[in-house]
C-alpha cells in the first residue's frame, strides 16, 4: 500500500497539532468528497476539513483500533464494518444532535442498512475499469480472470477479503459471500492462477497517483466513480467502467462518527450539510458516485441521472446484490488468510 507508510506519523501529526475546535479530521477514501462542497462548508462556517487517506478497507480499520483515531471526526466505513465495529461502541448516533433536518432526505433501504448510529452516503456497483486505448471493452469477469496473454502484467486487483474474490465465485455461480470452505480453496486456486497477469493489488485510484507503473495498468478492479478520477491523472481520459454480464455487487457506505470525538457536534452539522438536496446532488455529479440522497435526485442533471451505470434500474439494479453483513468470523479469517496469501504470492513472483 504506498500510503500505509506514511499514513500513520500523519496521524501522529494530525493528533498532536489540529486544533479541535476549528477543524473536522474525515478518515476517507481520496476523492471521496468534492472539492467545492468542502470548500462551501468551509466558506459558510470558517471551520476546516483536514482529510486523512486509506486507500484498504484494512488499513482504515487498523486506525480505527489504533491509538492514533484519537484525532478522527468522521470515518467512512460500509454497513458491515460499522455492524461489527457498533457492537463496540466505536460511533456516536448523529440522532442526538438538534441538526439533523436534511437526514430526512435519505434512501430508507440504504439507512436501514447503515443502522442507527451512521448515515447514508453514497452507493454503486463494483466493476471493471480499462484503458479504451490499450484493449477492447470487457464484458464478463472472464476477461478478467481467463485474460489473454497480451494482459500479462497490465491487471490490477484490489486486496479485500471480500471483493477480491467476488470475480471468481460469480463465474462458478456460487454466492459471492459463500462460507463453503472448498469452494473457496477453488477461487484461491482460479486467483493464483491469474497472478503472472497482475501488475498489483492496489486501488487503481492510488496506484495511478503514485506508481512510476501507473501507464501499464490496463484493467483494473473497480467501482463506480473511479473511472472519473483516473480520466484526470490520464492523458487523454481512456477509462472507461463497466458492468460485467454476469452481474455483480451493489456496494453502499455509509459515515459514523467516533465516540472520541471531540467535534461531535461540528461533525453531526457537516453530516446534515452534505444531506442538503443541492449539496448532495452536487457532491454526486462532482465525484460520478451515486447518492444515498432521494431529494437530490432530481437536482441532478438528466446526463447524471439517466446514466444506467451511476443510477442503474430494474433488470440492471437487480443484478447487483447487496453484501451480507452477517459474514461469520471464520469466514472473514479464512477469506483474509486467501487474500493475504495472494498478495504474498504476487510480491514474490
Amino acid at each position: 500500500m504506498p500510503r500505509s507508510g506514511t499514513l500513520f506519523l500523519f496521524l501522529l501529526v494530525l493528533v498532536s497539532h489540529v486544533s479541535h475546535a476549528q477543524t473536522l479530521n474525515l478518515l476517507t477514501w481520496e476523492a471521496y468528497f468534492s472539492d467545492a462542497v468542502i470548500r462551501q462548508w468551509e466558506e459558510e462556517t470558517g471551520a476546516s476539513i483536514n482529510q486523512v487517506f486509506f486507500d484498504k478497507d484494512e488499513v482504515r480499520n487498523t486506525i480505527l483500533f489504533s491509538s492514533e483515531a484519537t484525532g478522527i471526526d468522521i470515518v467512512v466505513l460500509d454497513p458491515t464494518t460499522f455492524t461489527v465495529l457498533s457492537k463496540r461502541e466505536f460511533f456516536l448516533p448523529v440522532s442526538r444532535y438538534a441538526i439533523q433536518d436534511n437526514l430526512q432526505y435519505l434512501d430508507p433501504d440504504w439507512a436501514a442498512r447503515c443502522g442507527e448510529a451512521s448515515v447514508p452516503y453514497m452507493w454503486g456497483s463494483m466493476g471493471l475499469v480499462y484503458r479504451r486505448d490499450k484493449l477492447n471493452a470487457p464484458h464478463s469477469w472472464n476477461d478478467l480472470i481467463h485474460p489473454p496473454a497480451s494482459l500479462q502484467g497490465h491487471i490490477g486487483l484490489v486486496e479485500n477479503y471480500v471483493d477480491t474474490l467476488v470475480p471468481a465465485l460469480i463465474l462458478r455461480q456460487q454466492p459471492v459471500m459463500s462460507e463453503d470452505e472448498e469452494v473457496l480453496k477453488q477461487v484461491f486456486e482460479d486467483m493464483r492462477a491469474l497472478l503472472p497477469w497482475v501488475l498489483t493489488f492496489d486501488y487503481s485510484i492510488s496506484f495511478l497517483a503514485n506508481s512510476p507503473q501507473a501507464d501499464q495498468l490496463y484493467l483494473a478492479l473497480a467501482y463506480s466513480g473511479d473511472e472519473k478520477q483516473l480520466n484526470l491523472v490520464t492523458p487523454g481520459e481512456p477509462w472507461t467502467y463497466v458492468i460485467p454480464d454476469e452481474g455483480s455487487m451493489r456496494w453502499g457506505e455509509c459515515l459514523a462518527i467516533l465516540n472520541q470525538s471531540h467535534n461531535a457536534e461540528l461533525a453531526a452539522n457537516f453530516i446534515n450539510f452534505l444531506n442538503t438536496p443541492e449539496i448532495a446532488a452536487r457532491n454526486s455529479e462532482d465525484l460520478g458516485i451515486a447518492t444515498s440522497n432521494l431529494a437530490a435526485l432530481p437536482l441532478l442533471s438528466e446526463a447524471t441521472r439517466n446514466d444506467p451505470l451511476l443510477y442503474p434500474q430494474g433488470e440492471r439494479l437487480d443484478a447487483l446484490k447487496h453484501y451480507d453483513n452477517k459474514m461469520s468470523i471464520r469466514n472473514v479469517l479464512l477469506r483474509d488468510r486467501i487474500t493475504s496469501t495472494l498478495v504474498k504470492l504476487h510480491a514474490s513472483q
